[in-house]
């Protein structure tokens, strides 16, 4: 009983974790700046 628990408490925290991390790679790497300059790049 407490194993089941511990795992459906360990998925739900790497499920977070990795949630999170997806957020700020995004929120750092898709930032308008970052998109302008790369169209831009393609421009010239």
């Amino acid at each position: 009983m407490i194993a089941g628990r511990w795992k459906i408490l360990v998925l739900a925290l790497l499920s977070v974790l990795a949630a999170a991390m997806t957020y700020l790679i995004f929120r750092g790497y898709l930032n308008p700046d970052l998109l302008l300059g790369f169209a831009n790049s393609f421009a010239c």
